[in-house]
């Protein structure tokens, strides 16, 4: 069964996405996290196949987290999202596997887990 951890701190987006990312992934884990530090933790702990995290977190910043997953030789795919038009540039820079302007739609949402389904087989 795949893992997801979503690294975001605003409840209602984090609770957004996780709902999102069940229905249209119904046979992956997903682990929610409420920040940068929380999610490393989790990967730690429990590894993931997909991280997807926001930009703008207490503790660790998306940009922040990014950094530390490629510094520890994770080469998972690492999709990040943020308001921020700055953080896009971060993003790439630190080997973001994709980014996302927020507010994320359910179509995107969608079109997200899809192709990334479909690199996994």
């Amino acid at each position: 069964m795949p893992h997801i951890i979503i690294a975001e701190d605003e409840d209602d987006v984090r609770e957004f996405l996780v709902r999102a990312f069940r229905r249209y992934a119904p046979d992956a884990a997903i682990t929610p996290a409420p920040d940068g530090r929380a999610a490393l933790e989790l990967l730690h702990t429990h590894g993931c196949d997909l991280l997807v995290s926001d930009q703008r977190m207490p503790r660790l910043s998306g940009a922040g987290l990014l950094q530390a997953v490629r510094a520890e030789g994770h080469q998972i795919p690492f999709i990040m999202i943020s308001a921020d038009t700055s953080a896009e540039l971060a993003a790439h820079e630190y080997g973001a596997t994709a980014f996302f302007y927020k507010p994320l739609s359910m179509l995107k949402i969608r079109e997200i887990i899809e192709t990334w389904l479909s690199a996994r087989s």
